[in-house]
């Protein structure tokens, strides 16, 4: 490019990829539209979150499982089984 004439882009990204180029620099590629997502790469991102649901909604039926029966109410592990369940249940939610 000669500096006494000016060149005219027809976008910004057009400019921007020209001077990466004169200058040999490397020009992010975010500046491109992002390209659109599948349907499936969406489900497949939404299988940890619905594990975890499940695995929330198991933890808190064991608890309640253990609260009601009269066994666990005598048993000196229920200590235990509250803390598992809790750490189990930050776990999943984190």
């Amino acid at each position: 490019m000669d500096p006494n004439t000016t060149e005219s882009f027809e976008s910004l990204y057009d400019a921007l990829s020209y001077v990466g180029f004169a200058s040999g620099l490397y020009i992010n590629q975010t500046l491109i539209l992002p390209q659109r997502q599948s349907i499936w790469s969406s489900i497949l991102n939404l299988i940890p979150l619905i594990l975890g649901i499940i695995g929330l909604i198991f933890n808190i039926l064991a608890l309640l499982i253990f609260t009601a029966s009269k066994t666990f109410r005598q048993g000196s592990f229920r200590c235990y089984i509250y803390a598992f369940v809790l750490v189990n249940c930050a776990s999943i939610l984190t």
